[in-house]
């Protein structure tokens, strides 16, 4: 509870309860939680192709290395059988030899070897000499020691079969083969090398690893005899290298492997062993380059993580487009459009905050505001709403206790926390009457403001809303601040039966309002010259009201242009009674207000009810007071050239009491000036004579007539007449009568006139 007690709004904040959902992290937050959930399954996807890849390679490269194996296996068992085969030639052919009973030539050795398909023949007798030979060389040729024919002869074997080697006295490449014979001769069989090279050359493992190289040009091969040392490679600068598996980082195994980097390159790194019949027969190492597969990897990626980031785009825009609505709602709901105040929902919200402080309410309103938009039009009334907010706006960051608010139109409310002291209120209200001149308004702006403060640490957000308004429909132009009280609400509620009468009535309903006509007369007092059209309101409820009573609730419930086209065609009404009766050079005429002749229609709305009425303009006179000298007097001067350009006089009502000055009078467009009743009060009293004079003379120094208001005796008349005045009214003459006894009067006047 303390914790509410002491809260705050700042000028553009919500409701606590609202809050969540106007605040950025009702947006950040869930972005960012989505956002990780997109990472996070990005990184999934992304982790689950490349373990997929990557075992794929796995096999890939399992399958290759075992196949390599295989193909080995093979090439090492082709080379082992082609090697038996050359064996057995040479032991075929020294059979042969020794079952050879007949004494041989050298012809017969030629077509022996022809028929064996070997290159040469070579027999020995016992002391190791060469006897005779297939291609005739040699014959003589005793062996030396240390000779492979001697080596072979001395050893207990039958045949021997050696690999190739360069004959020791031609130099020439043979792989050659021994036959010993019973009776101690032997005889020597080759074959040139250069016969069975090209066989043989299909069988090394370099060229082997050179073709598999091409079939797979992103491996790398090592081909390691069973002692470790590299036999065959595609790197050859490692052939005859001793490579051990702790030197690799792999044991022989059909299933291990590892990642390594050789020259920049990441590879897949597997060690397998080549058996031949069971017998270990060497190791192959294989490197499989993992380029291809991380590039297809990286744009996967790239694909994967710009299709997650568009579409996490689209939901982070349609949250945000979300979290805009939302906030524009609550704006609506609780913030006022034009100013940025918090509105009468927002109130009723802090208040219940707020509910355990004294408050004080300050209803703030400003005065003739309609009249600024008639005059400056809305976009500047709407200006001056704006700078009023903003006023309130910085008052209430200078006083931490203050919450300004936008009520309706017009009306501003100021929330004060804490604050019991009446005195510092008042001080608080004086500073809002300068409103004005803090913010530079343009127009005829003041404000009156209602208080009211509550009884205790509880209240009620509407009651003390209403107790504020009461108070503030309670100020005047005289009496500004108003601060609650009891007797307020009783008056409000008289008011409020006073507007609603008026309403009927110009609603339709008969009876309520209607006028009464006081004659004028001419400087003789003898002749009716016009009349002065007065309101008059009867309350079914109230009775009579005074017209200072109900005009000034017309004026401050924004009635008053309403009432005056009603007074208006009232009093076209009773022109044409004067017509009916055939009198045609009476006038009527009838005041208007400010606000009326500031609308922009009024000159139109004139013209079209005379020809609703069918009366001439000439018989219509307009009376203003002096307030409209603080209006636009461009405005009104073009307003009142317009009037008097249809016959229409007009008339200054209440000279000497307000805002009239000599330079206005002579170049505003009107035709009387209406002396107040205030000044032909004092005509009784000696030396009050000058004064009234000089106002006589000035009028008709400027071309302007003087009616005198409020005749009441003889020599009121009598001094009035010396003076030179062109018109008088007043209770000498006669009270302001209804219709029927205004045009009695006329017919009364007629008939003395008549009289001889």
């Amino acid at each position: 509870m303390q914790d509410i007690c002491q809260g705050r709004f700042s000028v553009l904040d919500f409701p606590k309860n609202k809050k969540t959902l106007s605040s950025w992290k009702s947006f950040i937050v869930p972005s960012l939680l989505i956002l990780v959930l997109f990472l996070a399954a990005g990184l999934l996807v992304i982790n689950a192709l490349s373990t997929f890849y990557y075992q794929e390679r796995v096999q890939e490269a399992s399958l290759l290395a075992k196949s390599y194996t295989s193909v080995l296996s093979t090439v090492i068992d082709a080379e082992h059988q082609l090697d038996l085969q050359m064996h057995s030639t040479l032991k075929v052919a020294g059979i042969r030899m020794s079952k050879h009973d007949a004494p041989v030539s050298n012809t017969q050795l030629a077509t022996m070897a022809k028929d064996l398909d070997i290159d040469v023949i070579y027999l020995y007798d016992s002391n190791l000499t060469i006897t005779h030979s297939s291609d005739g060389k040699y014959i003589g040729w005793i062996t030396p020691a240390s000779h492979p024919v001697r080596d072979f002869y001395e050893s207990t074997e039958l045949f021997r079969a050696e690999d190739i080697r360069a004959d020791t006295e031609s130099g020439v490449l043979y792989k050659y083969g021994y036959y010993r014979f019973d009776d101690g001769r032997m005889v020597q069989v080759g074959i040139l090398a250069s016969n069975i090279e090209e066989l043989y050359a299909q069988f090394e493992p370099q060229y082997i690893v050179e073709r598999l190289s091409k079939d797979a040009t992103h491996t790398r091969l090592a081909f390691l005899d069973p002692e470790g040392e590299v036999i065959a490679a595609t790197d050859s600068s490692l052939r005859g290298s001793i490579l051990y598996p702790d030197t690799i980082g792999l044991p022989i195994s059909e299933t291990s492997y590892i990642k390594t980097v050789w020259e920049g390159r990441n590879y897949l790194a597997l060690h397998l062993p080549i058996t031949l019949k069971d017998t270990f027969a060497g190791s192959l190492v294989l490197y499989y380059e993992l380029t291809r597969m991380e590039k297809l990897i990286l744009r996967l990626t790239i694909i994967i993580s710009l299709t997650l980031l568009v579409f996490y785009l689209l939901f982070a825009y349609s949250l945000f487009t979300v979290y805009k609505k939302n906030r524009r709602i609550l704006n609506l709901a609780y913030l006022d459009e034009l100013t940025g105040l918090p509105n009468l929902r927002n109130y009723h919200a802090y208040l219940e905050e707020l509910r355990c402080q004294h408050l004080a309410l300050i209803v703030l309103n400003p005065l003739n505001f309609r009249l600024v938009n008639i005059l400056y039009g809305y976009d500047h009334g709407n200006s001056v709403l704006i700078q009023i907010g903003r006023h309130l706006r910085e008052i209430s960051m200078q006083k931490q206790n203050l919450q300004p608010f936008r009520l309706s139109d017009d009306r501003f409310l100021v929330v004060i926390k804490d604050e019991a002291s009446l005195d510092h209120l008042l001080a608080i209200c004086q500073e809002l009457l300068c409103i004005k001149e803090d913010t530079k308004l343009v127009g005829s702006i003041a404000v009156s403001i209602g208080l009211v403060q509550s009884t205790g640490p509880s209240h009620d957000a509407t009651r003390l809303l209403k107790e504020a308004l009461i108070a503030l429909n309670s100020t005047s132009d005289s009496h500004l601040i108003q601060a609650y009280n009891t007797e307020l609400e009783e008056k409000l509620i008289r008011v409020d039966a006073i507007e609603q009468e008026i309403k009927q009535a110009l609603g339709g309903e008969d009876g309520i309002i209607s006028l009464v006509f006081q004659p004028i007369y001419d400087g003789d007092g003898g002749e009716i010259v016009s009349f002065e059209a007065l309101a008059r309101m009867k309350s079914r409820k109230l009775g009579g009201i005074n017209p200072l009573e109900f005009i000034a609730i017309a004026e401050k419930r924004q009635l008053i242009i309403a009432l005056g086209h009603k007074i208006l065609s009232l009093a076209c009404d009773f022109i044409t009674q004067l017509r009916m009766r055939g009198i045609y050079e009476v006038s009527v005429a009838v005041n208007v207000s400010a606000l009326q002749l500031m609308e922009d229609s009024f000159i139109s709305h004139i013209v079209n009810l005379s020809k609703e009425k069918q009366i001439p303009l000439t018989q219509l006179e307009v009376e203003l007071t002096e307030s409209v000298f603080a209006q636009d007097l461009q405005f009104i001067a073009t307003q009142l050239e317009e009037l008097r350009a249809l016959g229409i006089l007009v008339a200054i009502d209440d000279f000497g009491t307000g805002y009239s000055s000599l330079s206005r009078l002579e170049t505003l467009p009107i035709d009387y000036l209406k002396l107040d009743r205030s000044f032909v009060e004092k005509l009784q009293n000696s030396g009050e004579h000058g004064f009234v004079s000089d106002i006589i003379s000035l009028a008709h120094h400027i071309d302007k007539l003087v009616i005198a208001e409020g005749v009441e005796t003889e020599e009121q008349e009598e001094e009035l007449q010396k003076l030179g005045c062109d018109y008088m009214q007043g209770y000498l003459y006669s009270r302001p009568v209804p219709a029927e006894q205004a045009l009695d009067l006329l017919l009364a006047a007629e008939n003395n006139d008549e009289q001889p």
